[in-house]
């Protein structure tokens, strides 16, 4: 084999893995058998700390929440190297899963992780946006979301798991909201509303999230729909909680009620600091619809 072909054979023997839905590994877009849900539920918990030693403590704890057996450790020792020899049989020659005081940690540069990859699309995103590059974060925010497969390593439970899922699916919460922002900026009201039901309905006390669905009804000519999304949401947080709505929905409540220009798309707005360098036109959309949210 050339010098070039063994470059581009280590390129290309990176393990790929998925946590964001139910967890996969691949190689070369074949796929790893991972073996049970013990190998699994190991796996998935030093995916989710990646390039960070997990402690074989956590480990034992994560696979045994109800008591470990005395050879706990040999096996969490015996999973590993079952899962190392599954990435080498499947063309991987890399050293993905490494020893190292206290435990193990994944390696960042031998594996492609889905989660960390969606995290710098959100991170790019997020710069675009406040740089006023609008149409550029519209379509990060969108590469993000898309790698979202349903809830974080659906399928497998246990206190470890669910601990570490609770970022990943925050991360996602905030990647909605924040896309939101970014389109109803740029004038995607009318998607936005088929876009956000989904997000409201399985998050109906996330009051972030029914604001944006209210503002971006309210934005397509349907102040009456949105008026009823507020009201669904006050009963729920009443009936089930015990709440009154935070004054952010409020707020956009009564702007709705008063159909204030705030409430309108392309209103001018009150001419703020704009950072050197941000188009004009962008920067207010953006910064006009963040302070509707924020203070109608």
């Amino acid at each position: 084999m050339t010098a070039f072909g063994r470059v581009t054979r280590r390129v290309n023997d990176r393990v790929n893995f998925r946590i964001l839905g139910p967890l996969r590994a691949g190689v070369r877009g074949g796929q790893i058998d991972l073996g049970g849900d013990r190998a699994r539920l190991v796996l998935a918990a030093l995916l989710l700390e990646p390039d960070r030693p997990v402690p074989v403590e956590r480990l034992v704890d994560g696979v045994w929440p109800d008591g470990p057996p005395e050879s706990a450790r040999t096996q969490v020792a015996i999973v590993v190297s079952g899962l190392r020899r599954a990435f080498s049989r499947a063309g991987s020659d890399r050293q993905v899963i490494e020893t190292v005081r206290p435990g193990y940690r994944v390696s960042g540069e031998n594996a492609t992780i889905d989660a960390l990859v969606a995290e710098r699309h959100i991170g790019a995103a997020r710069r675009d946006a406040a740089a006023g590059r609008l149409a550029s974060a519209a379509g990060r925010f969108r590469d993000a979301l898309a790698l979202w497969d349903g809830p974080v390593l659906a399928g497998l439970g246990g206190p470890l798991v669910e601990a570490g899922a609770v970022r990943w699916g925050e991360l996602r919460l905030a990647a909605i909201e924040e896309a939101a922002q970014v389109g109803l900026a740029l004038g995607r009201h009318r998607e936005l509303v088929g876009e956000l039901l989904g997000p409201v309905g399985e998050h109906p006390y996330r009051e972030r999230l029914r604001a944006l669905l209210m503002l971006a009804l309210a934005r397509a000519g349907r102040q009456s729909e949105a008026l009823d999304v507020y009201h669904e949401g006050r009963r729920r947080l009443d009936e089930e909680l015990g709440l009154e709505p935070g004054r952010e929905l409020r707020n956009l409540h009564a702007a709705i009620l008063r159909d204030d220009p705030s409430t309108h798309y392309g209103t001018p707005v009150v001419q703020g600091a704009l950072s050197c360098g941000v188009p004009r036109g962008r920067a207010l959309r953006w910064r006009r619809t963040a302070r509707t949210l924020r203070c109608c």
